[in-house]
């Protein structure tokens, strides 16, 4: 970085907790120069920060969280006379007009020691505090522990709580913070790509993904950016419109996956006008079609329309379809197109070289050849409204039942016997509503996290036993400050 008339003031190394800050301070002249007020104090760097003026003191917090970066800042304090700082512990002169520069290199996790304290600050000549620097806003959402939580102690926990200027997408483990990044927009659906190998995009190979909402005009979907990043947590690719065959569409953030030759997977949600004079139930309004996209260089190159299938297969279809209850845009009740299956969730099964699809509105799985053709099994989860189905094994499933109408949750449990899948039903204590996931953390223990709803006040999640069939509360994670997280994956 290039500056008129620099002069190096100062290196500095130390160790503060998780996070490691080397400092490189340059003063520099700008040409115009006037009286220093604090509310003319420029501060810009090479990350997202944003900035308030609390007290006459400039704070300034970074909206990101990278592993291993270096981090540069430059401050302008417009100043007119010359300027005495302290930065760090060393004086700095500055004449009119002139500011500092300076890096900070940060290590493998941030504590959360390191979050409600200055990581850096430059003081006036008396020792008042002028701009403080802090690692992360100061809402960031803290993770505490309650009850017995040893089985996720060691785990990473990827969230996105929403809080009330924005959202939040974290990767924790225990009180460490691998990685966060907080959006003015809605994010969702942040999970690892572990569920097949992904082909690598333009800045290297995608390990996670989380989605930034940019189309708020149908509440019952999320359509937006999906943005994929390594295992440092760097951006290498988004997957921004996708042209498929009927049209060109932004994906939605409640799932994706990754296709057996290492493409993504994402869902699309398409407006159609329909015949539906085939149903006992005609429709007055067009519907809200899944159409999951098998993409390449933003073209889907392999499409299954839920929709299309339906009109294939009416013996299977039309009981569903007839007794489903209907979905309205709670936006515009009266003429939003009417969502017919808001497919949720998605994974490729290396065993089963198969798809796995949840299907809320209809409530049913679809297990679908990866020709995204041929549907294998349709898997009744008896009016459940569920989310994030996942396979345990070729013939385990599990999901989370909603059932939002009854006001309760369940731990659903798909066994594969004599050909047929057999499910079992465990209620939860609490009841998320909306949103949420669960799965099995060993064979006795069960983890609840999120949900678009009511869940216990503070909570991000939650460990079950299973007690003679019963679900018994033995531990939580909570979380400081947050509205909901659509989930909290475990990996």
């Amino acid at each position: 970085m290039s500056v008129p008339s620099r002069k190096i003031i100062k290196v500095k190394a130390f160790l503060a907790t998780n996070l490691l800050f080397t400092s490189f301070f340059i003063g520099f002249s700008t040409p115009h120069a006037q009286a220093l007020e604090m509310s003319k104090i420029v501060v810009n760097s090479s990350e997202n920060i944003s900035t308030s003026l609390d007290k006459n003191v400039l704070n300034v917090y970074l909206n990101v969280f990278h592993p291993s970066t270096k981090i540069f800042f430059k401050i302008n304090f417009n100043n007119t006379d010359t300027l005495t700082v302290i930065n760090d512990a060393a004086k700095v002169t500055l004449s009119s007009g002139s500011g500092l520069q300076f890096s900070l290199q940060s290590g493998n996790s941030l504590n959360e020691l390191n979050i409600a304290s200055p990581i850096r600050q430059i003081k006036a000549e008396n020792g008042q505090p002028l701009v403080q620097f802090f690692a992360a806003p100061k809402d960031f959402p803290m993770i505490s522990f309650s009850g017995d939580t040893t089985l996720v102690n060691n785990k990473d926990i990827l969230s996105t709580p929403v809080v009330d200027d924005g959202t939040y997408a974290i990767d924790s483990n225990g009180k460490n913070i691998k990685y966060f990044i907080k959006s003015p927009n809605n994010l969702i659906g942040f999970r690892k790509l572990n569920d097949g190998t992904v082909n690598q995009g333009f800045g290297g190979t995608p390990a996670y993904g989380y989605l930034e909402q940019q189309d708020f005009s149908v509440s019952a979907t999320s359509p937006g950016i999906w943005r994929l990043l390594d295992s440092n947590f760097q951006n290498v690719t988004t997957i921004n419109k996708v042209k498929t065959k009927f049209g060109t569409v932004l994906p939605e953030g409640h799932g994706m996956t990754i296709s057996n030759v290492g493409n993504p997977i994402v869902i699309t949600t398409v407006t159609r006008s329909v015949d539906s004079t085939w149903l006992k139930r005609i429709y007055k309004f067009p519907v809200l079609d899944c159409d999951i996209a098998e993409i390449k260089n933003g073209i889907a190159i392999k499409e299954f329309s839920f929709w299309d299938w339906a009109v294939a297969n009416p013996t299977i279809s039309e009981p569903l379809l007839d007794s489903m209850q209907l979905f309205n845009d709670p936006q515009n009740p009266t003429s939003s197109p009417i969502d017919i299956c808001h497919a949720n969730s998605m994974e490729y099964s290396k065993a089963d070289n198969a798809y796995l699809i949840s299907l809320r509105s209809p409530s049913i799985l679809m297990i679908l050849d990866t020709n995204l053709k041929t549907v294998r099994q349709v898997i009744n989860t008896e009016s459940s409204l569920q989310h994030f189905a996942r396979y345990v094994s070729k013939t385990h499933i599990t999901a989370l039942g909603n059932f939002t109408f009854d006001k309760v949750s369940q731990f659903m449990d798909f066994k594969f016997v004599n050909g047929k899948w057999v499910l079992t039903q465990i209620p939860f204590p609490v009841h998320v509503t909306y949103c949420g996931n669960t799965e099995y953390i060993d064979s006795t223990h069960i983890w609840l996290g999120g949900g678009c709803g009511p869940f216990t006040a503070g909570t991000l999640g939650a460990i079950f036993k299973v007690t003679n069939g019963a679900l018994v509360l033995v531990g939580s994670v909570k979380m400081s400050g947050f509205n909901y997280s659509y989930r909290a994956d475990l990996t």
